[in-house]
């Protein structure tokens, strides 16, 4: 099979922080590859450098093919409408169109190689299916929940969460021979994601995505690239995600026995020299034949001195070629805890925004787990901050009870971007530095090695980790999170859903995860049972059209 993308001996990073280092790549034609990693490796980095967007320090990046990119900001003019936005995503095919209109006009007259010339423009366009782009950006946006979407309204007059959808919308519409995509999932329900994998998984191209999707990884990716930050390395696996999974298991073990093996070997090596070197004491131990001890002491002397020496330069060969420590994986290790009070934790009473949600009554216990799904659009973003109280009703009430903590589904930009990432996260909690130093690091969210980036240097999913850290240690009684696992990796997800579990506090989430949505339902399955904490307090909720269904 022929190559469509490849990387050779390519390193990057920014300043002095080095994300990769010799990256070697190949990707074939037809090949579906996710790219995984933890958040601020450099995933998005590797996508813009496939994509020819940004060019590597160090070696060579080529494609060979058209290249379909989907970013995970659009990146487009808030003035531009959504028709704009699709002409420039079908500029070339509406290009195609054109010169084929030209030659067409003249082919009465053309001459030879005009008519081969047109003949090779007009095969082009059918294999790119042209005829059918209007349609498919009609179904795209229909099938994403943007059917009916006024294509004169601005980019700027839409939510984040349709910014991005119709950027999916517009890569769809002319797939090129690759597709990249960053994070394509973020702003979709689950009709739409099934749609995205459906479409994925049919495309006869190549596909590069990077996602945190556990559900679409199993499905889609054949292959998966690592970004390893801590090796700088970027590694690849076959046999699609669960195959990743259970070699990342196997070599984590072998690198940890591969260390334990080298610190045994040289503590053996320096317990030989010290206990040698302590018994060459033994010349002082003399007994009345004076000659034949010397002779035996000396003997023994340069033996010992032999294996001292033996053993230290075993030692300073073991030091010279060490194993590096494992990295201890980052992991939420914290215990919630919250005092529970009876009575309502929320009670919402006749609430309604116009156009957004309808008159709506909605009471949450204290010590309530509430799921809230349903699709893009149906008023869940809204009924969340209309509880958090950062959205005022047109009508009716909520009554809030204990301390209510909030973590929005679209972040505001830092208002300090070169804040250092602990002064950001202590800011306003008042206590010392170091305390909230420890804290954090007990969390398990952050390393110390970041402690000192820049807020606004930071990428979306360290943001949103950010955002996370501060929820989770703020004490609240009462949490509200909206897509809570937008952004993080799986490995974090799973220990957000383990430290969720054990919550005493109330939680209300929205989320378009389906598989925090299958978590959600065992723990729901457990509390009736009597197996887990708050036992019938794991209730799930839909919305439609502004309605709790």
């Amino acid at each position: 099979m022929s190559e469509h993308l490849r990387l050779s001996g390519v390193s990057h990073g920014y300043g002095d922080r080095q994300l990769f280092v010799g990256v070697d790549i190949a990707i074939t034609a037809g090949e579906h590859v996710a790219i995984v990693g933890e958040n601020g490796a450099g995933k998005s980095t590797l996508l813009r450098i496939l994509a020819g967007l940004e060019a590597p320090d160090e070696g060579t990046a080529v494609s060979h093919g058209r290249v379909g990119y989907l970013a995970q900001t659009h990146g487009l003019p808030d003035q531009f409408t959504v028709s704009d936005a699709i002409d420039a995503a079908l500029e070339s095919l509406r290009t195609l169109e054109a010169e084929l209109d030209r030659l067409e006009r003249g082919l009465a007259d053309a001459e030879a190689d005009e008519l081969e010339r047109y003949g090779n423009l007009q095969t082009q366009y059918q294999l790119r299916e042209g005829y059918a782009a209007e349609s498919r950006v009609e179904a795209a946006l229909d099938r994403l929940g943007l059917g009916g979407l006024d294509r004169m309204r601005t980019l700027g007059s839409l939510s984040g969460g349709e910014q991005e959808r119709v950027a999916l919308a517009c890569v769809l519409a002319d797939p090129a021979d690759i597709l990249l995509l960053d994070e394509p999932t973020n702003h979709l329900d689950a009709s739409g994601t099934a749609w995205l994998e459906a479409r994925l998984a049919a495309h006869r191209g190549t596909v590069v995505v990077v996602s945190h999707d556990r559900v679409l990884l199993r499905k889609v990716a054949s292959t998966v690239i690592e970004v390893d930050a801590e090796r700088r390395t970027v590694n690849w696996y076959g046999n699609g995600y669960e195959g990743y999974l259970r070699e990342k298991s196997a070599e984590r073990q072998r690198w940890a026995q591969q260390y334990h093996g080298w610190l045994e070997a040289m503590a053996a090596e320096q317990l030989q020299a010290d206990t040698v070197a302590g018994k060459m004491g033994y010349a002082r131990q003399r007994d009345g034949d004076k000659m034949g001890f010397d002779f035996k002491a000396g003997t023994w002397q340069k033996a010992a001195t032999s294996k001292v020496r033996n053993a230290q330069e075993r030692l300073r060969r073991l030091e010279e070629n060490p194993i590096d420590r494992p990295p201890v994986p980052l992991k939420l290790a914290t215990d919630l805890r919250a005092d529970v009070e009876a009575g309502p934790a929320l009670e919402a009473k006749g609430v309604a925004v116009p156009g957004r949600l309808e008159t709506t009554d909605f009471r949450v216990e204290a010590g309530q787990k509430i799921l809230i799904t349903g699709p893009n659009g149906a008023g869940k973003s809204t009924l969340l901050s209309v509880l958090a109280g950062t959205l005022v009703p047109v009508k009716g009430t909520v009554a809030r009870h204990g301390r209510i903590g909030y973590l929005q589904q679209e972040l505001e930009l830092p208002q300090r971007p070169a804040l250092r990432l602990l002064p950001a996260f202590a800011s306003g909690l008042g206590g010392n530095i170091d305390e909230h130093a420890e804290a954090l690091l007990r969390l398990g969210l952050f390393r110390t090695s970041e402690f000192h980036v820049p807020v606004g240097g930071l990428s979306a999913g360290q943001q949103r980790r950010l955002a996370l850290a501060r929820l989770l240690l703020g004490g609240y009684g009462t949490m509200l999170v909206d897509e809570p696992t937008n952004h993080l990796a799986p490995v974090l997800v799973e220990q957000l859903e383990a430290a969720l579990s054990g919550f005493e506090g109330t939680l209300v989430m929205v989320s378009h995860d389906r598989a925090l949505g299958e978590w959600f339902s065992t723990c729901a399955k457990r509390s009736e049972t009597g197996h887990g904490s708050g036992s019938g307090n794991w209730l799930r909720y839909a919305m439609r059209d502004g309605a709790l269904v």
